[in-house]
Formats: C-alpha cells, structure tokens, sequence
C-alpha cells in the first residue's frame, strides 16, 4: 500500500485543474485517480484541464506535510530521495509522459523530469536535466530504452547535501553535481502522470499504474 499521508493530488477537472488536500487524498474517488489498495491508476486525458502555467494536463502528486502545506526543501538539509516502482499502460500521439520530477519553488522549470517515450513503437525512459533553471531547455542525458507499455520499472530521484543529483532507472542512469545556479532553489518532488499532449480524443491520454511510492528526507 502506498502512504498517501504527505501528498496532495492536482487532477485535470476545473478551470485550472483542482488540486486534493492531503487529507482528502486517501479517500478521494475519481476516474483520473483510482487507489486500487495495492496500487494507484493514474489517468490525464489530453482533453483535461491544465494547472499553473502548465499547457498539460495531469494527474500527479505533490510532496506535503501531513497536516497538508506544500513542503519543499534545500538540497542542503540532507540526502532527499523519491523511490518508485511503476508501468506506463498508454501514452498519448505525441507519445511523452511524466512519470516523477524534481521541481524547484518559484523556478520556471523543474531540475529533473523522469519522462516514458514510445517512438516507433519502442518505449523508452527519459532522464531530462535542466543544467541551470534559466535554460531554454532540459536535455535528454540517459536512457533506458526498450521498455515496453505495461512493463514495470523501478528508479531513485535522489540530491544529497553536496548537491550530488542521482537518478536510477532499474538500478542505472545518470549522476550529476548541482550547479550553483540552484543553491538558492527549494526542491519538492512530484509523482503521477503529466501528459504531454493536449489535442485528440478524450479517450486519448496517459495511463499510469504506481506499485510503490516513497519519498524521504535524512
């Protein structure tokens, strides 16, 4: 089972999308939202309505407290991890969905997007890291190819007091130091379904199912 107690839930209904008090979150029922017990079903229709700036819909949590306030922190204050075991079960045309991120509070961008690519028929798992929150964009820097719909995978998001960035895909991936431009920056982590496609059908969209989730600061 996957403790929900310090996350709160934006779902893509409302104009812009309405976000779950933590308190409400374990309880909550909805089609874009399905807590099965033992699993959770993530669903972002492309028709679904944005948060934010964001052009995108989602369905995706954000780290709390438990009592329910946004909760972020400076890479500083310890080794902070967000572990996750997952399958992506459908991917819109344009074929991108996010899985977890590291976003930052105020920064126009986040530091890192763990993103599902199905091109050619091929799935892949995406590592995008921003180098700076000022930059026009986030490069792809690994990949963990052949990853089929419905396969599960593990990874690790993880910046320890060094500011040493570590993202795992099934025990692999990509290792960076946080560049000085982000020291001032309060990190929170994110985990669900971000779209990446806002034209089609309502049938089309992301689906995402999350066998284990957890997010701890030491």
């Amino acid at each position: 089972m996957i403790d929900l107690s310090t996350w709160s839930l934006t779902i893509p209904v409302g104009a812009p999308a309405i976000t779950v008090a933590t308190t409400q979150v374990r309880t909550y029922k909805t089609p874009y939202f399905t807590n099965n017990g033992d699993n959770i079903v993530f669903w972002a229709p492309v028709t679904g309505a944005h948060a934010g700036g964001s052009d995108f819909p989602r369905s995706e949590l954000r780290e709390t407290t438990t009592t329910g306030q946004n909760f972020s922190w400076l890479y500083t204050s310890g080794v902070n991890t967000l572990k996750g075991t997952l399958a992506v079960n459908q991917v819109p045309s344009d074929g991108k969905v996010v899985v977890a991120q590291i976003h930052a509070k105020d920064a126009p961008s986040p530091l890192v997007k763990l993103q599902y690519r199905w091109e050619k028929g091929v799935g892949n798992v995406d590592v995008t890291y921003r180098f700076n929150p000022g930059d026009e964009k986030s490069p792809i820097t690994y990949t963990l190819k052949n990853v089929p719909l419905n396969q599960q995978f593990n990874y690790t998001l993880q910046i320890n007091k060094t500011g040493l960035v570590t993202v795992l895909i099934n025990g692999t991936g990509y290792q960076t130091q946080l560049a000085s431009t982000w020291a001032k920056y309060l990190f929170y982590f994110k985990a669900g379904d971000y779209t990446l496609d806002n034209t089609g059908y309502p049938t089309e969209g992301g689906k995402v199912t999350y066998y284990s989730l957890k997010a701890t600061h030491s």
